[in-house]
């Protein structure tokens, strides 16, 4: 098996396929991150208490997936 060439990555940065599997998956991310922060807001509005750690996951993951969409394009 050659593994001089692998270094971890499964997918090579001139594939296309793959950095459009990869942006697809961080838009999914973000969508979910956004859906996160409305459904604590949502529970909050109602009076559920741990609706306050879903939104503040929903804020985590979107500031996350921001920042990982943001260097990507660097």
């Amino acid at each position: 098996m050659d593994t001089g060439n692998d270094q971890g990555n499964m997918l090579d940065h001139g594939d296309e396929a793959g950095r459009a599997v990869a942006a697809t998956g961080l838009w999914i991310a973000l969508v979910a991150g956004i859906a996160l922060v409305l459904i604590g807001a949502f529970g909050m509005v109602a009076g559920l208490k741990p609706a306050v750690w879903v939104a503040v996951v929903g804020v985590i993951v979107s500031v996350g997936v921001a920042v990982a969409m943001r260097s990507r394009n660097k």
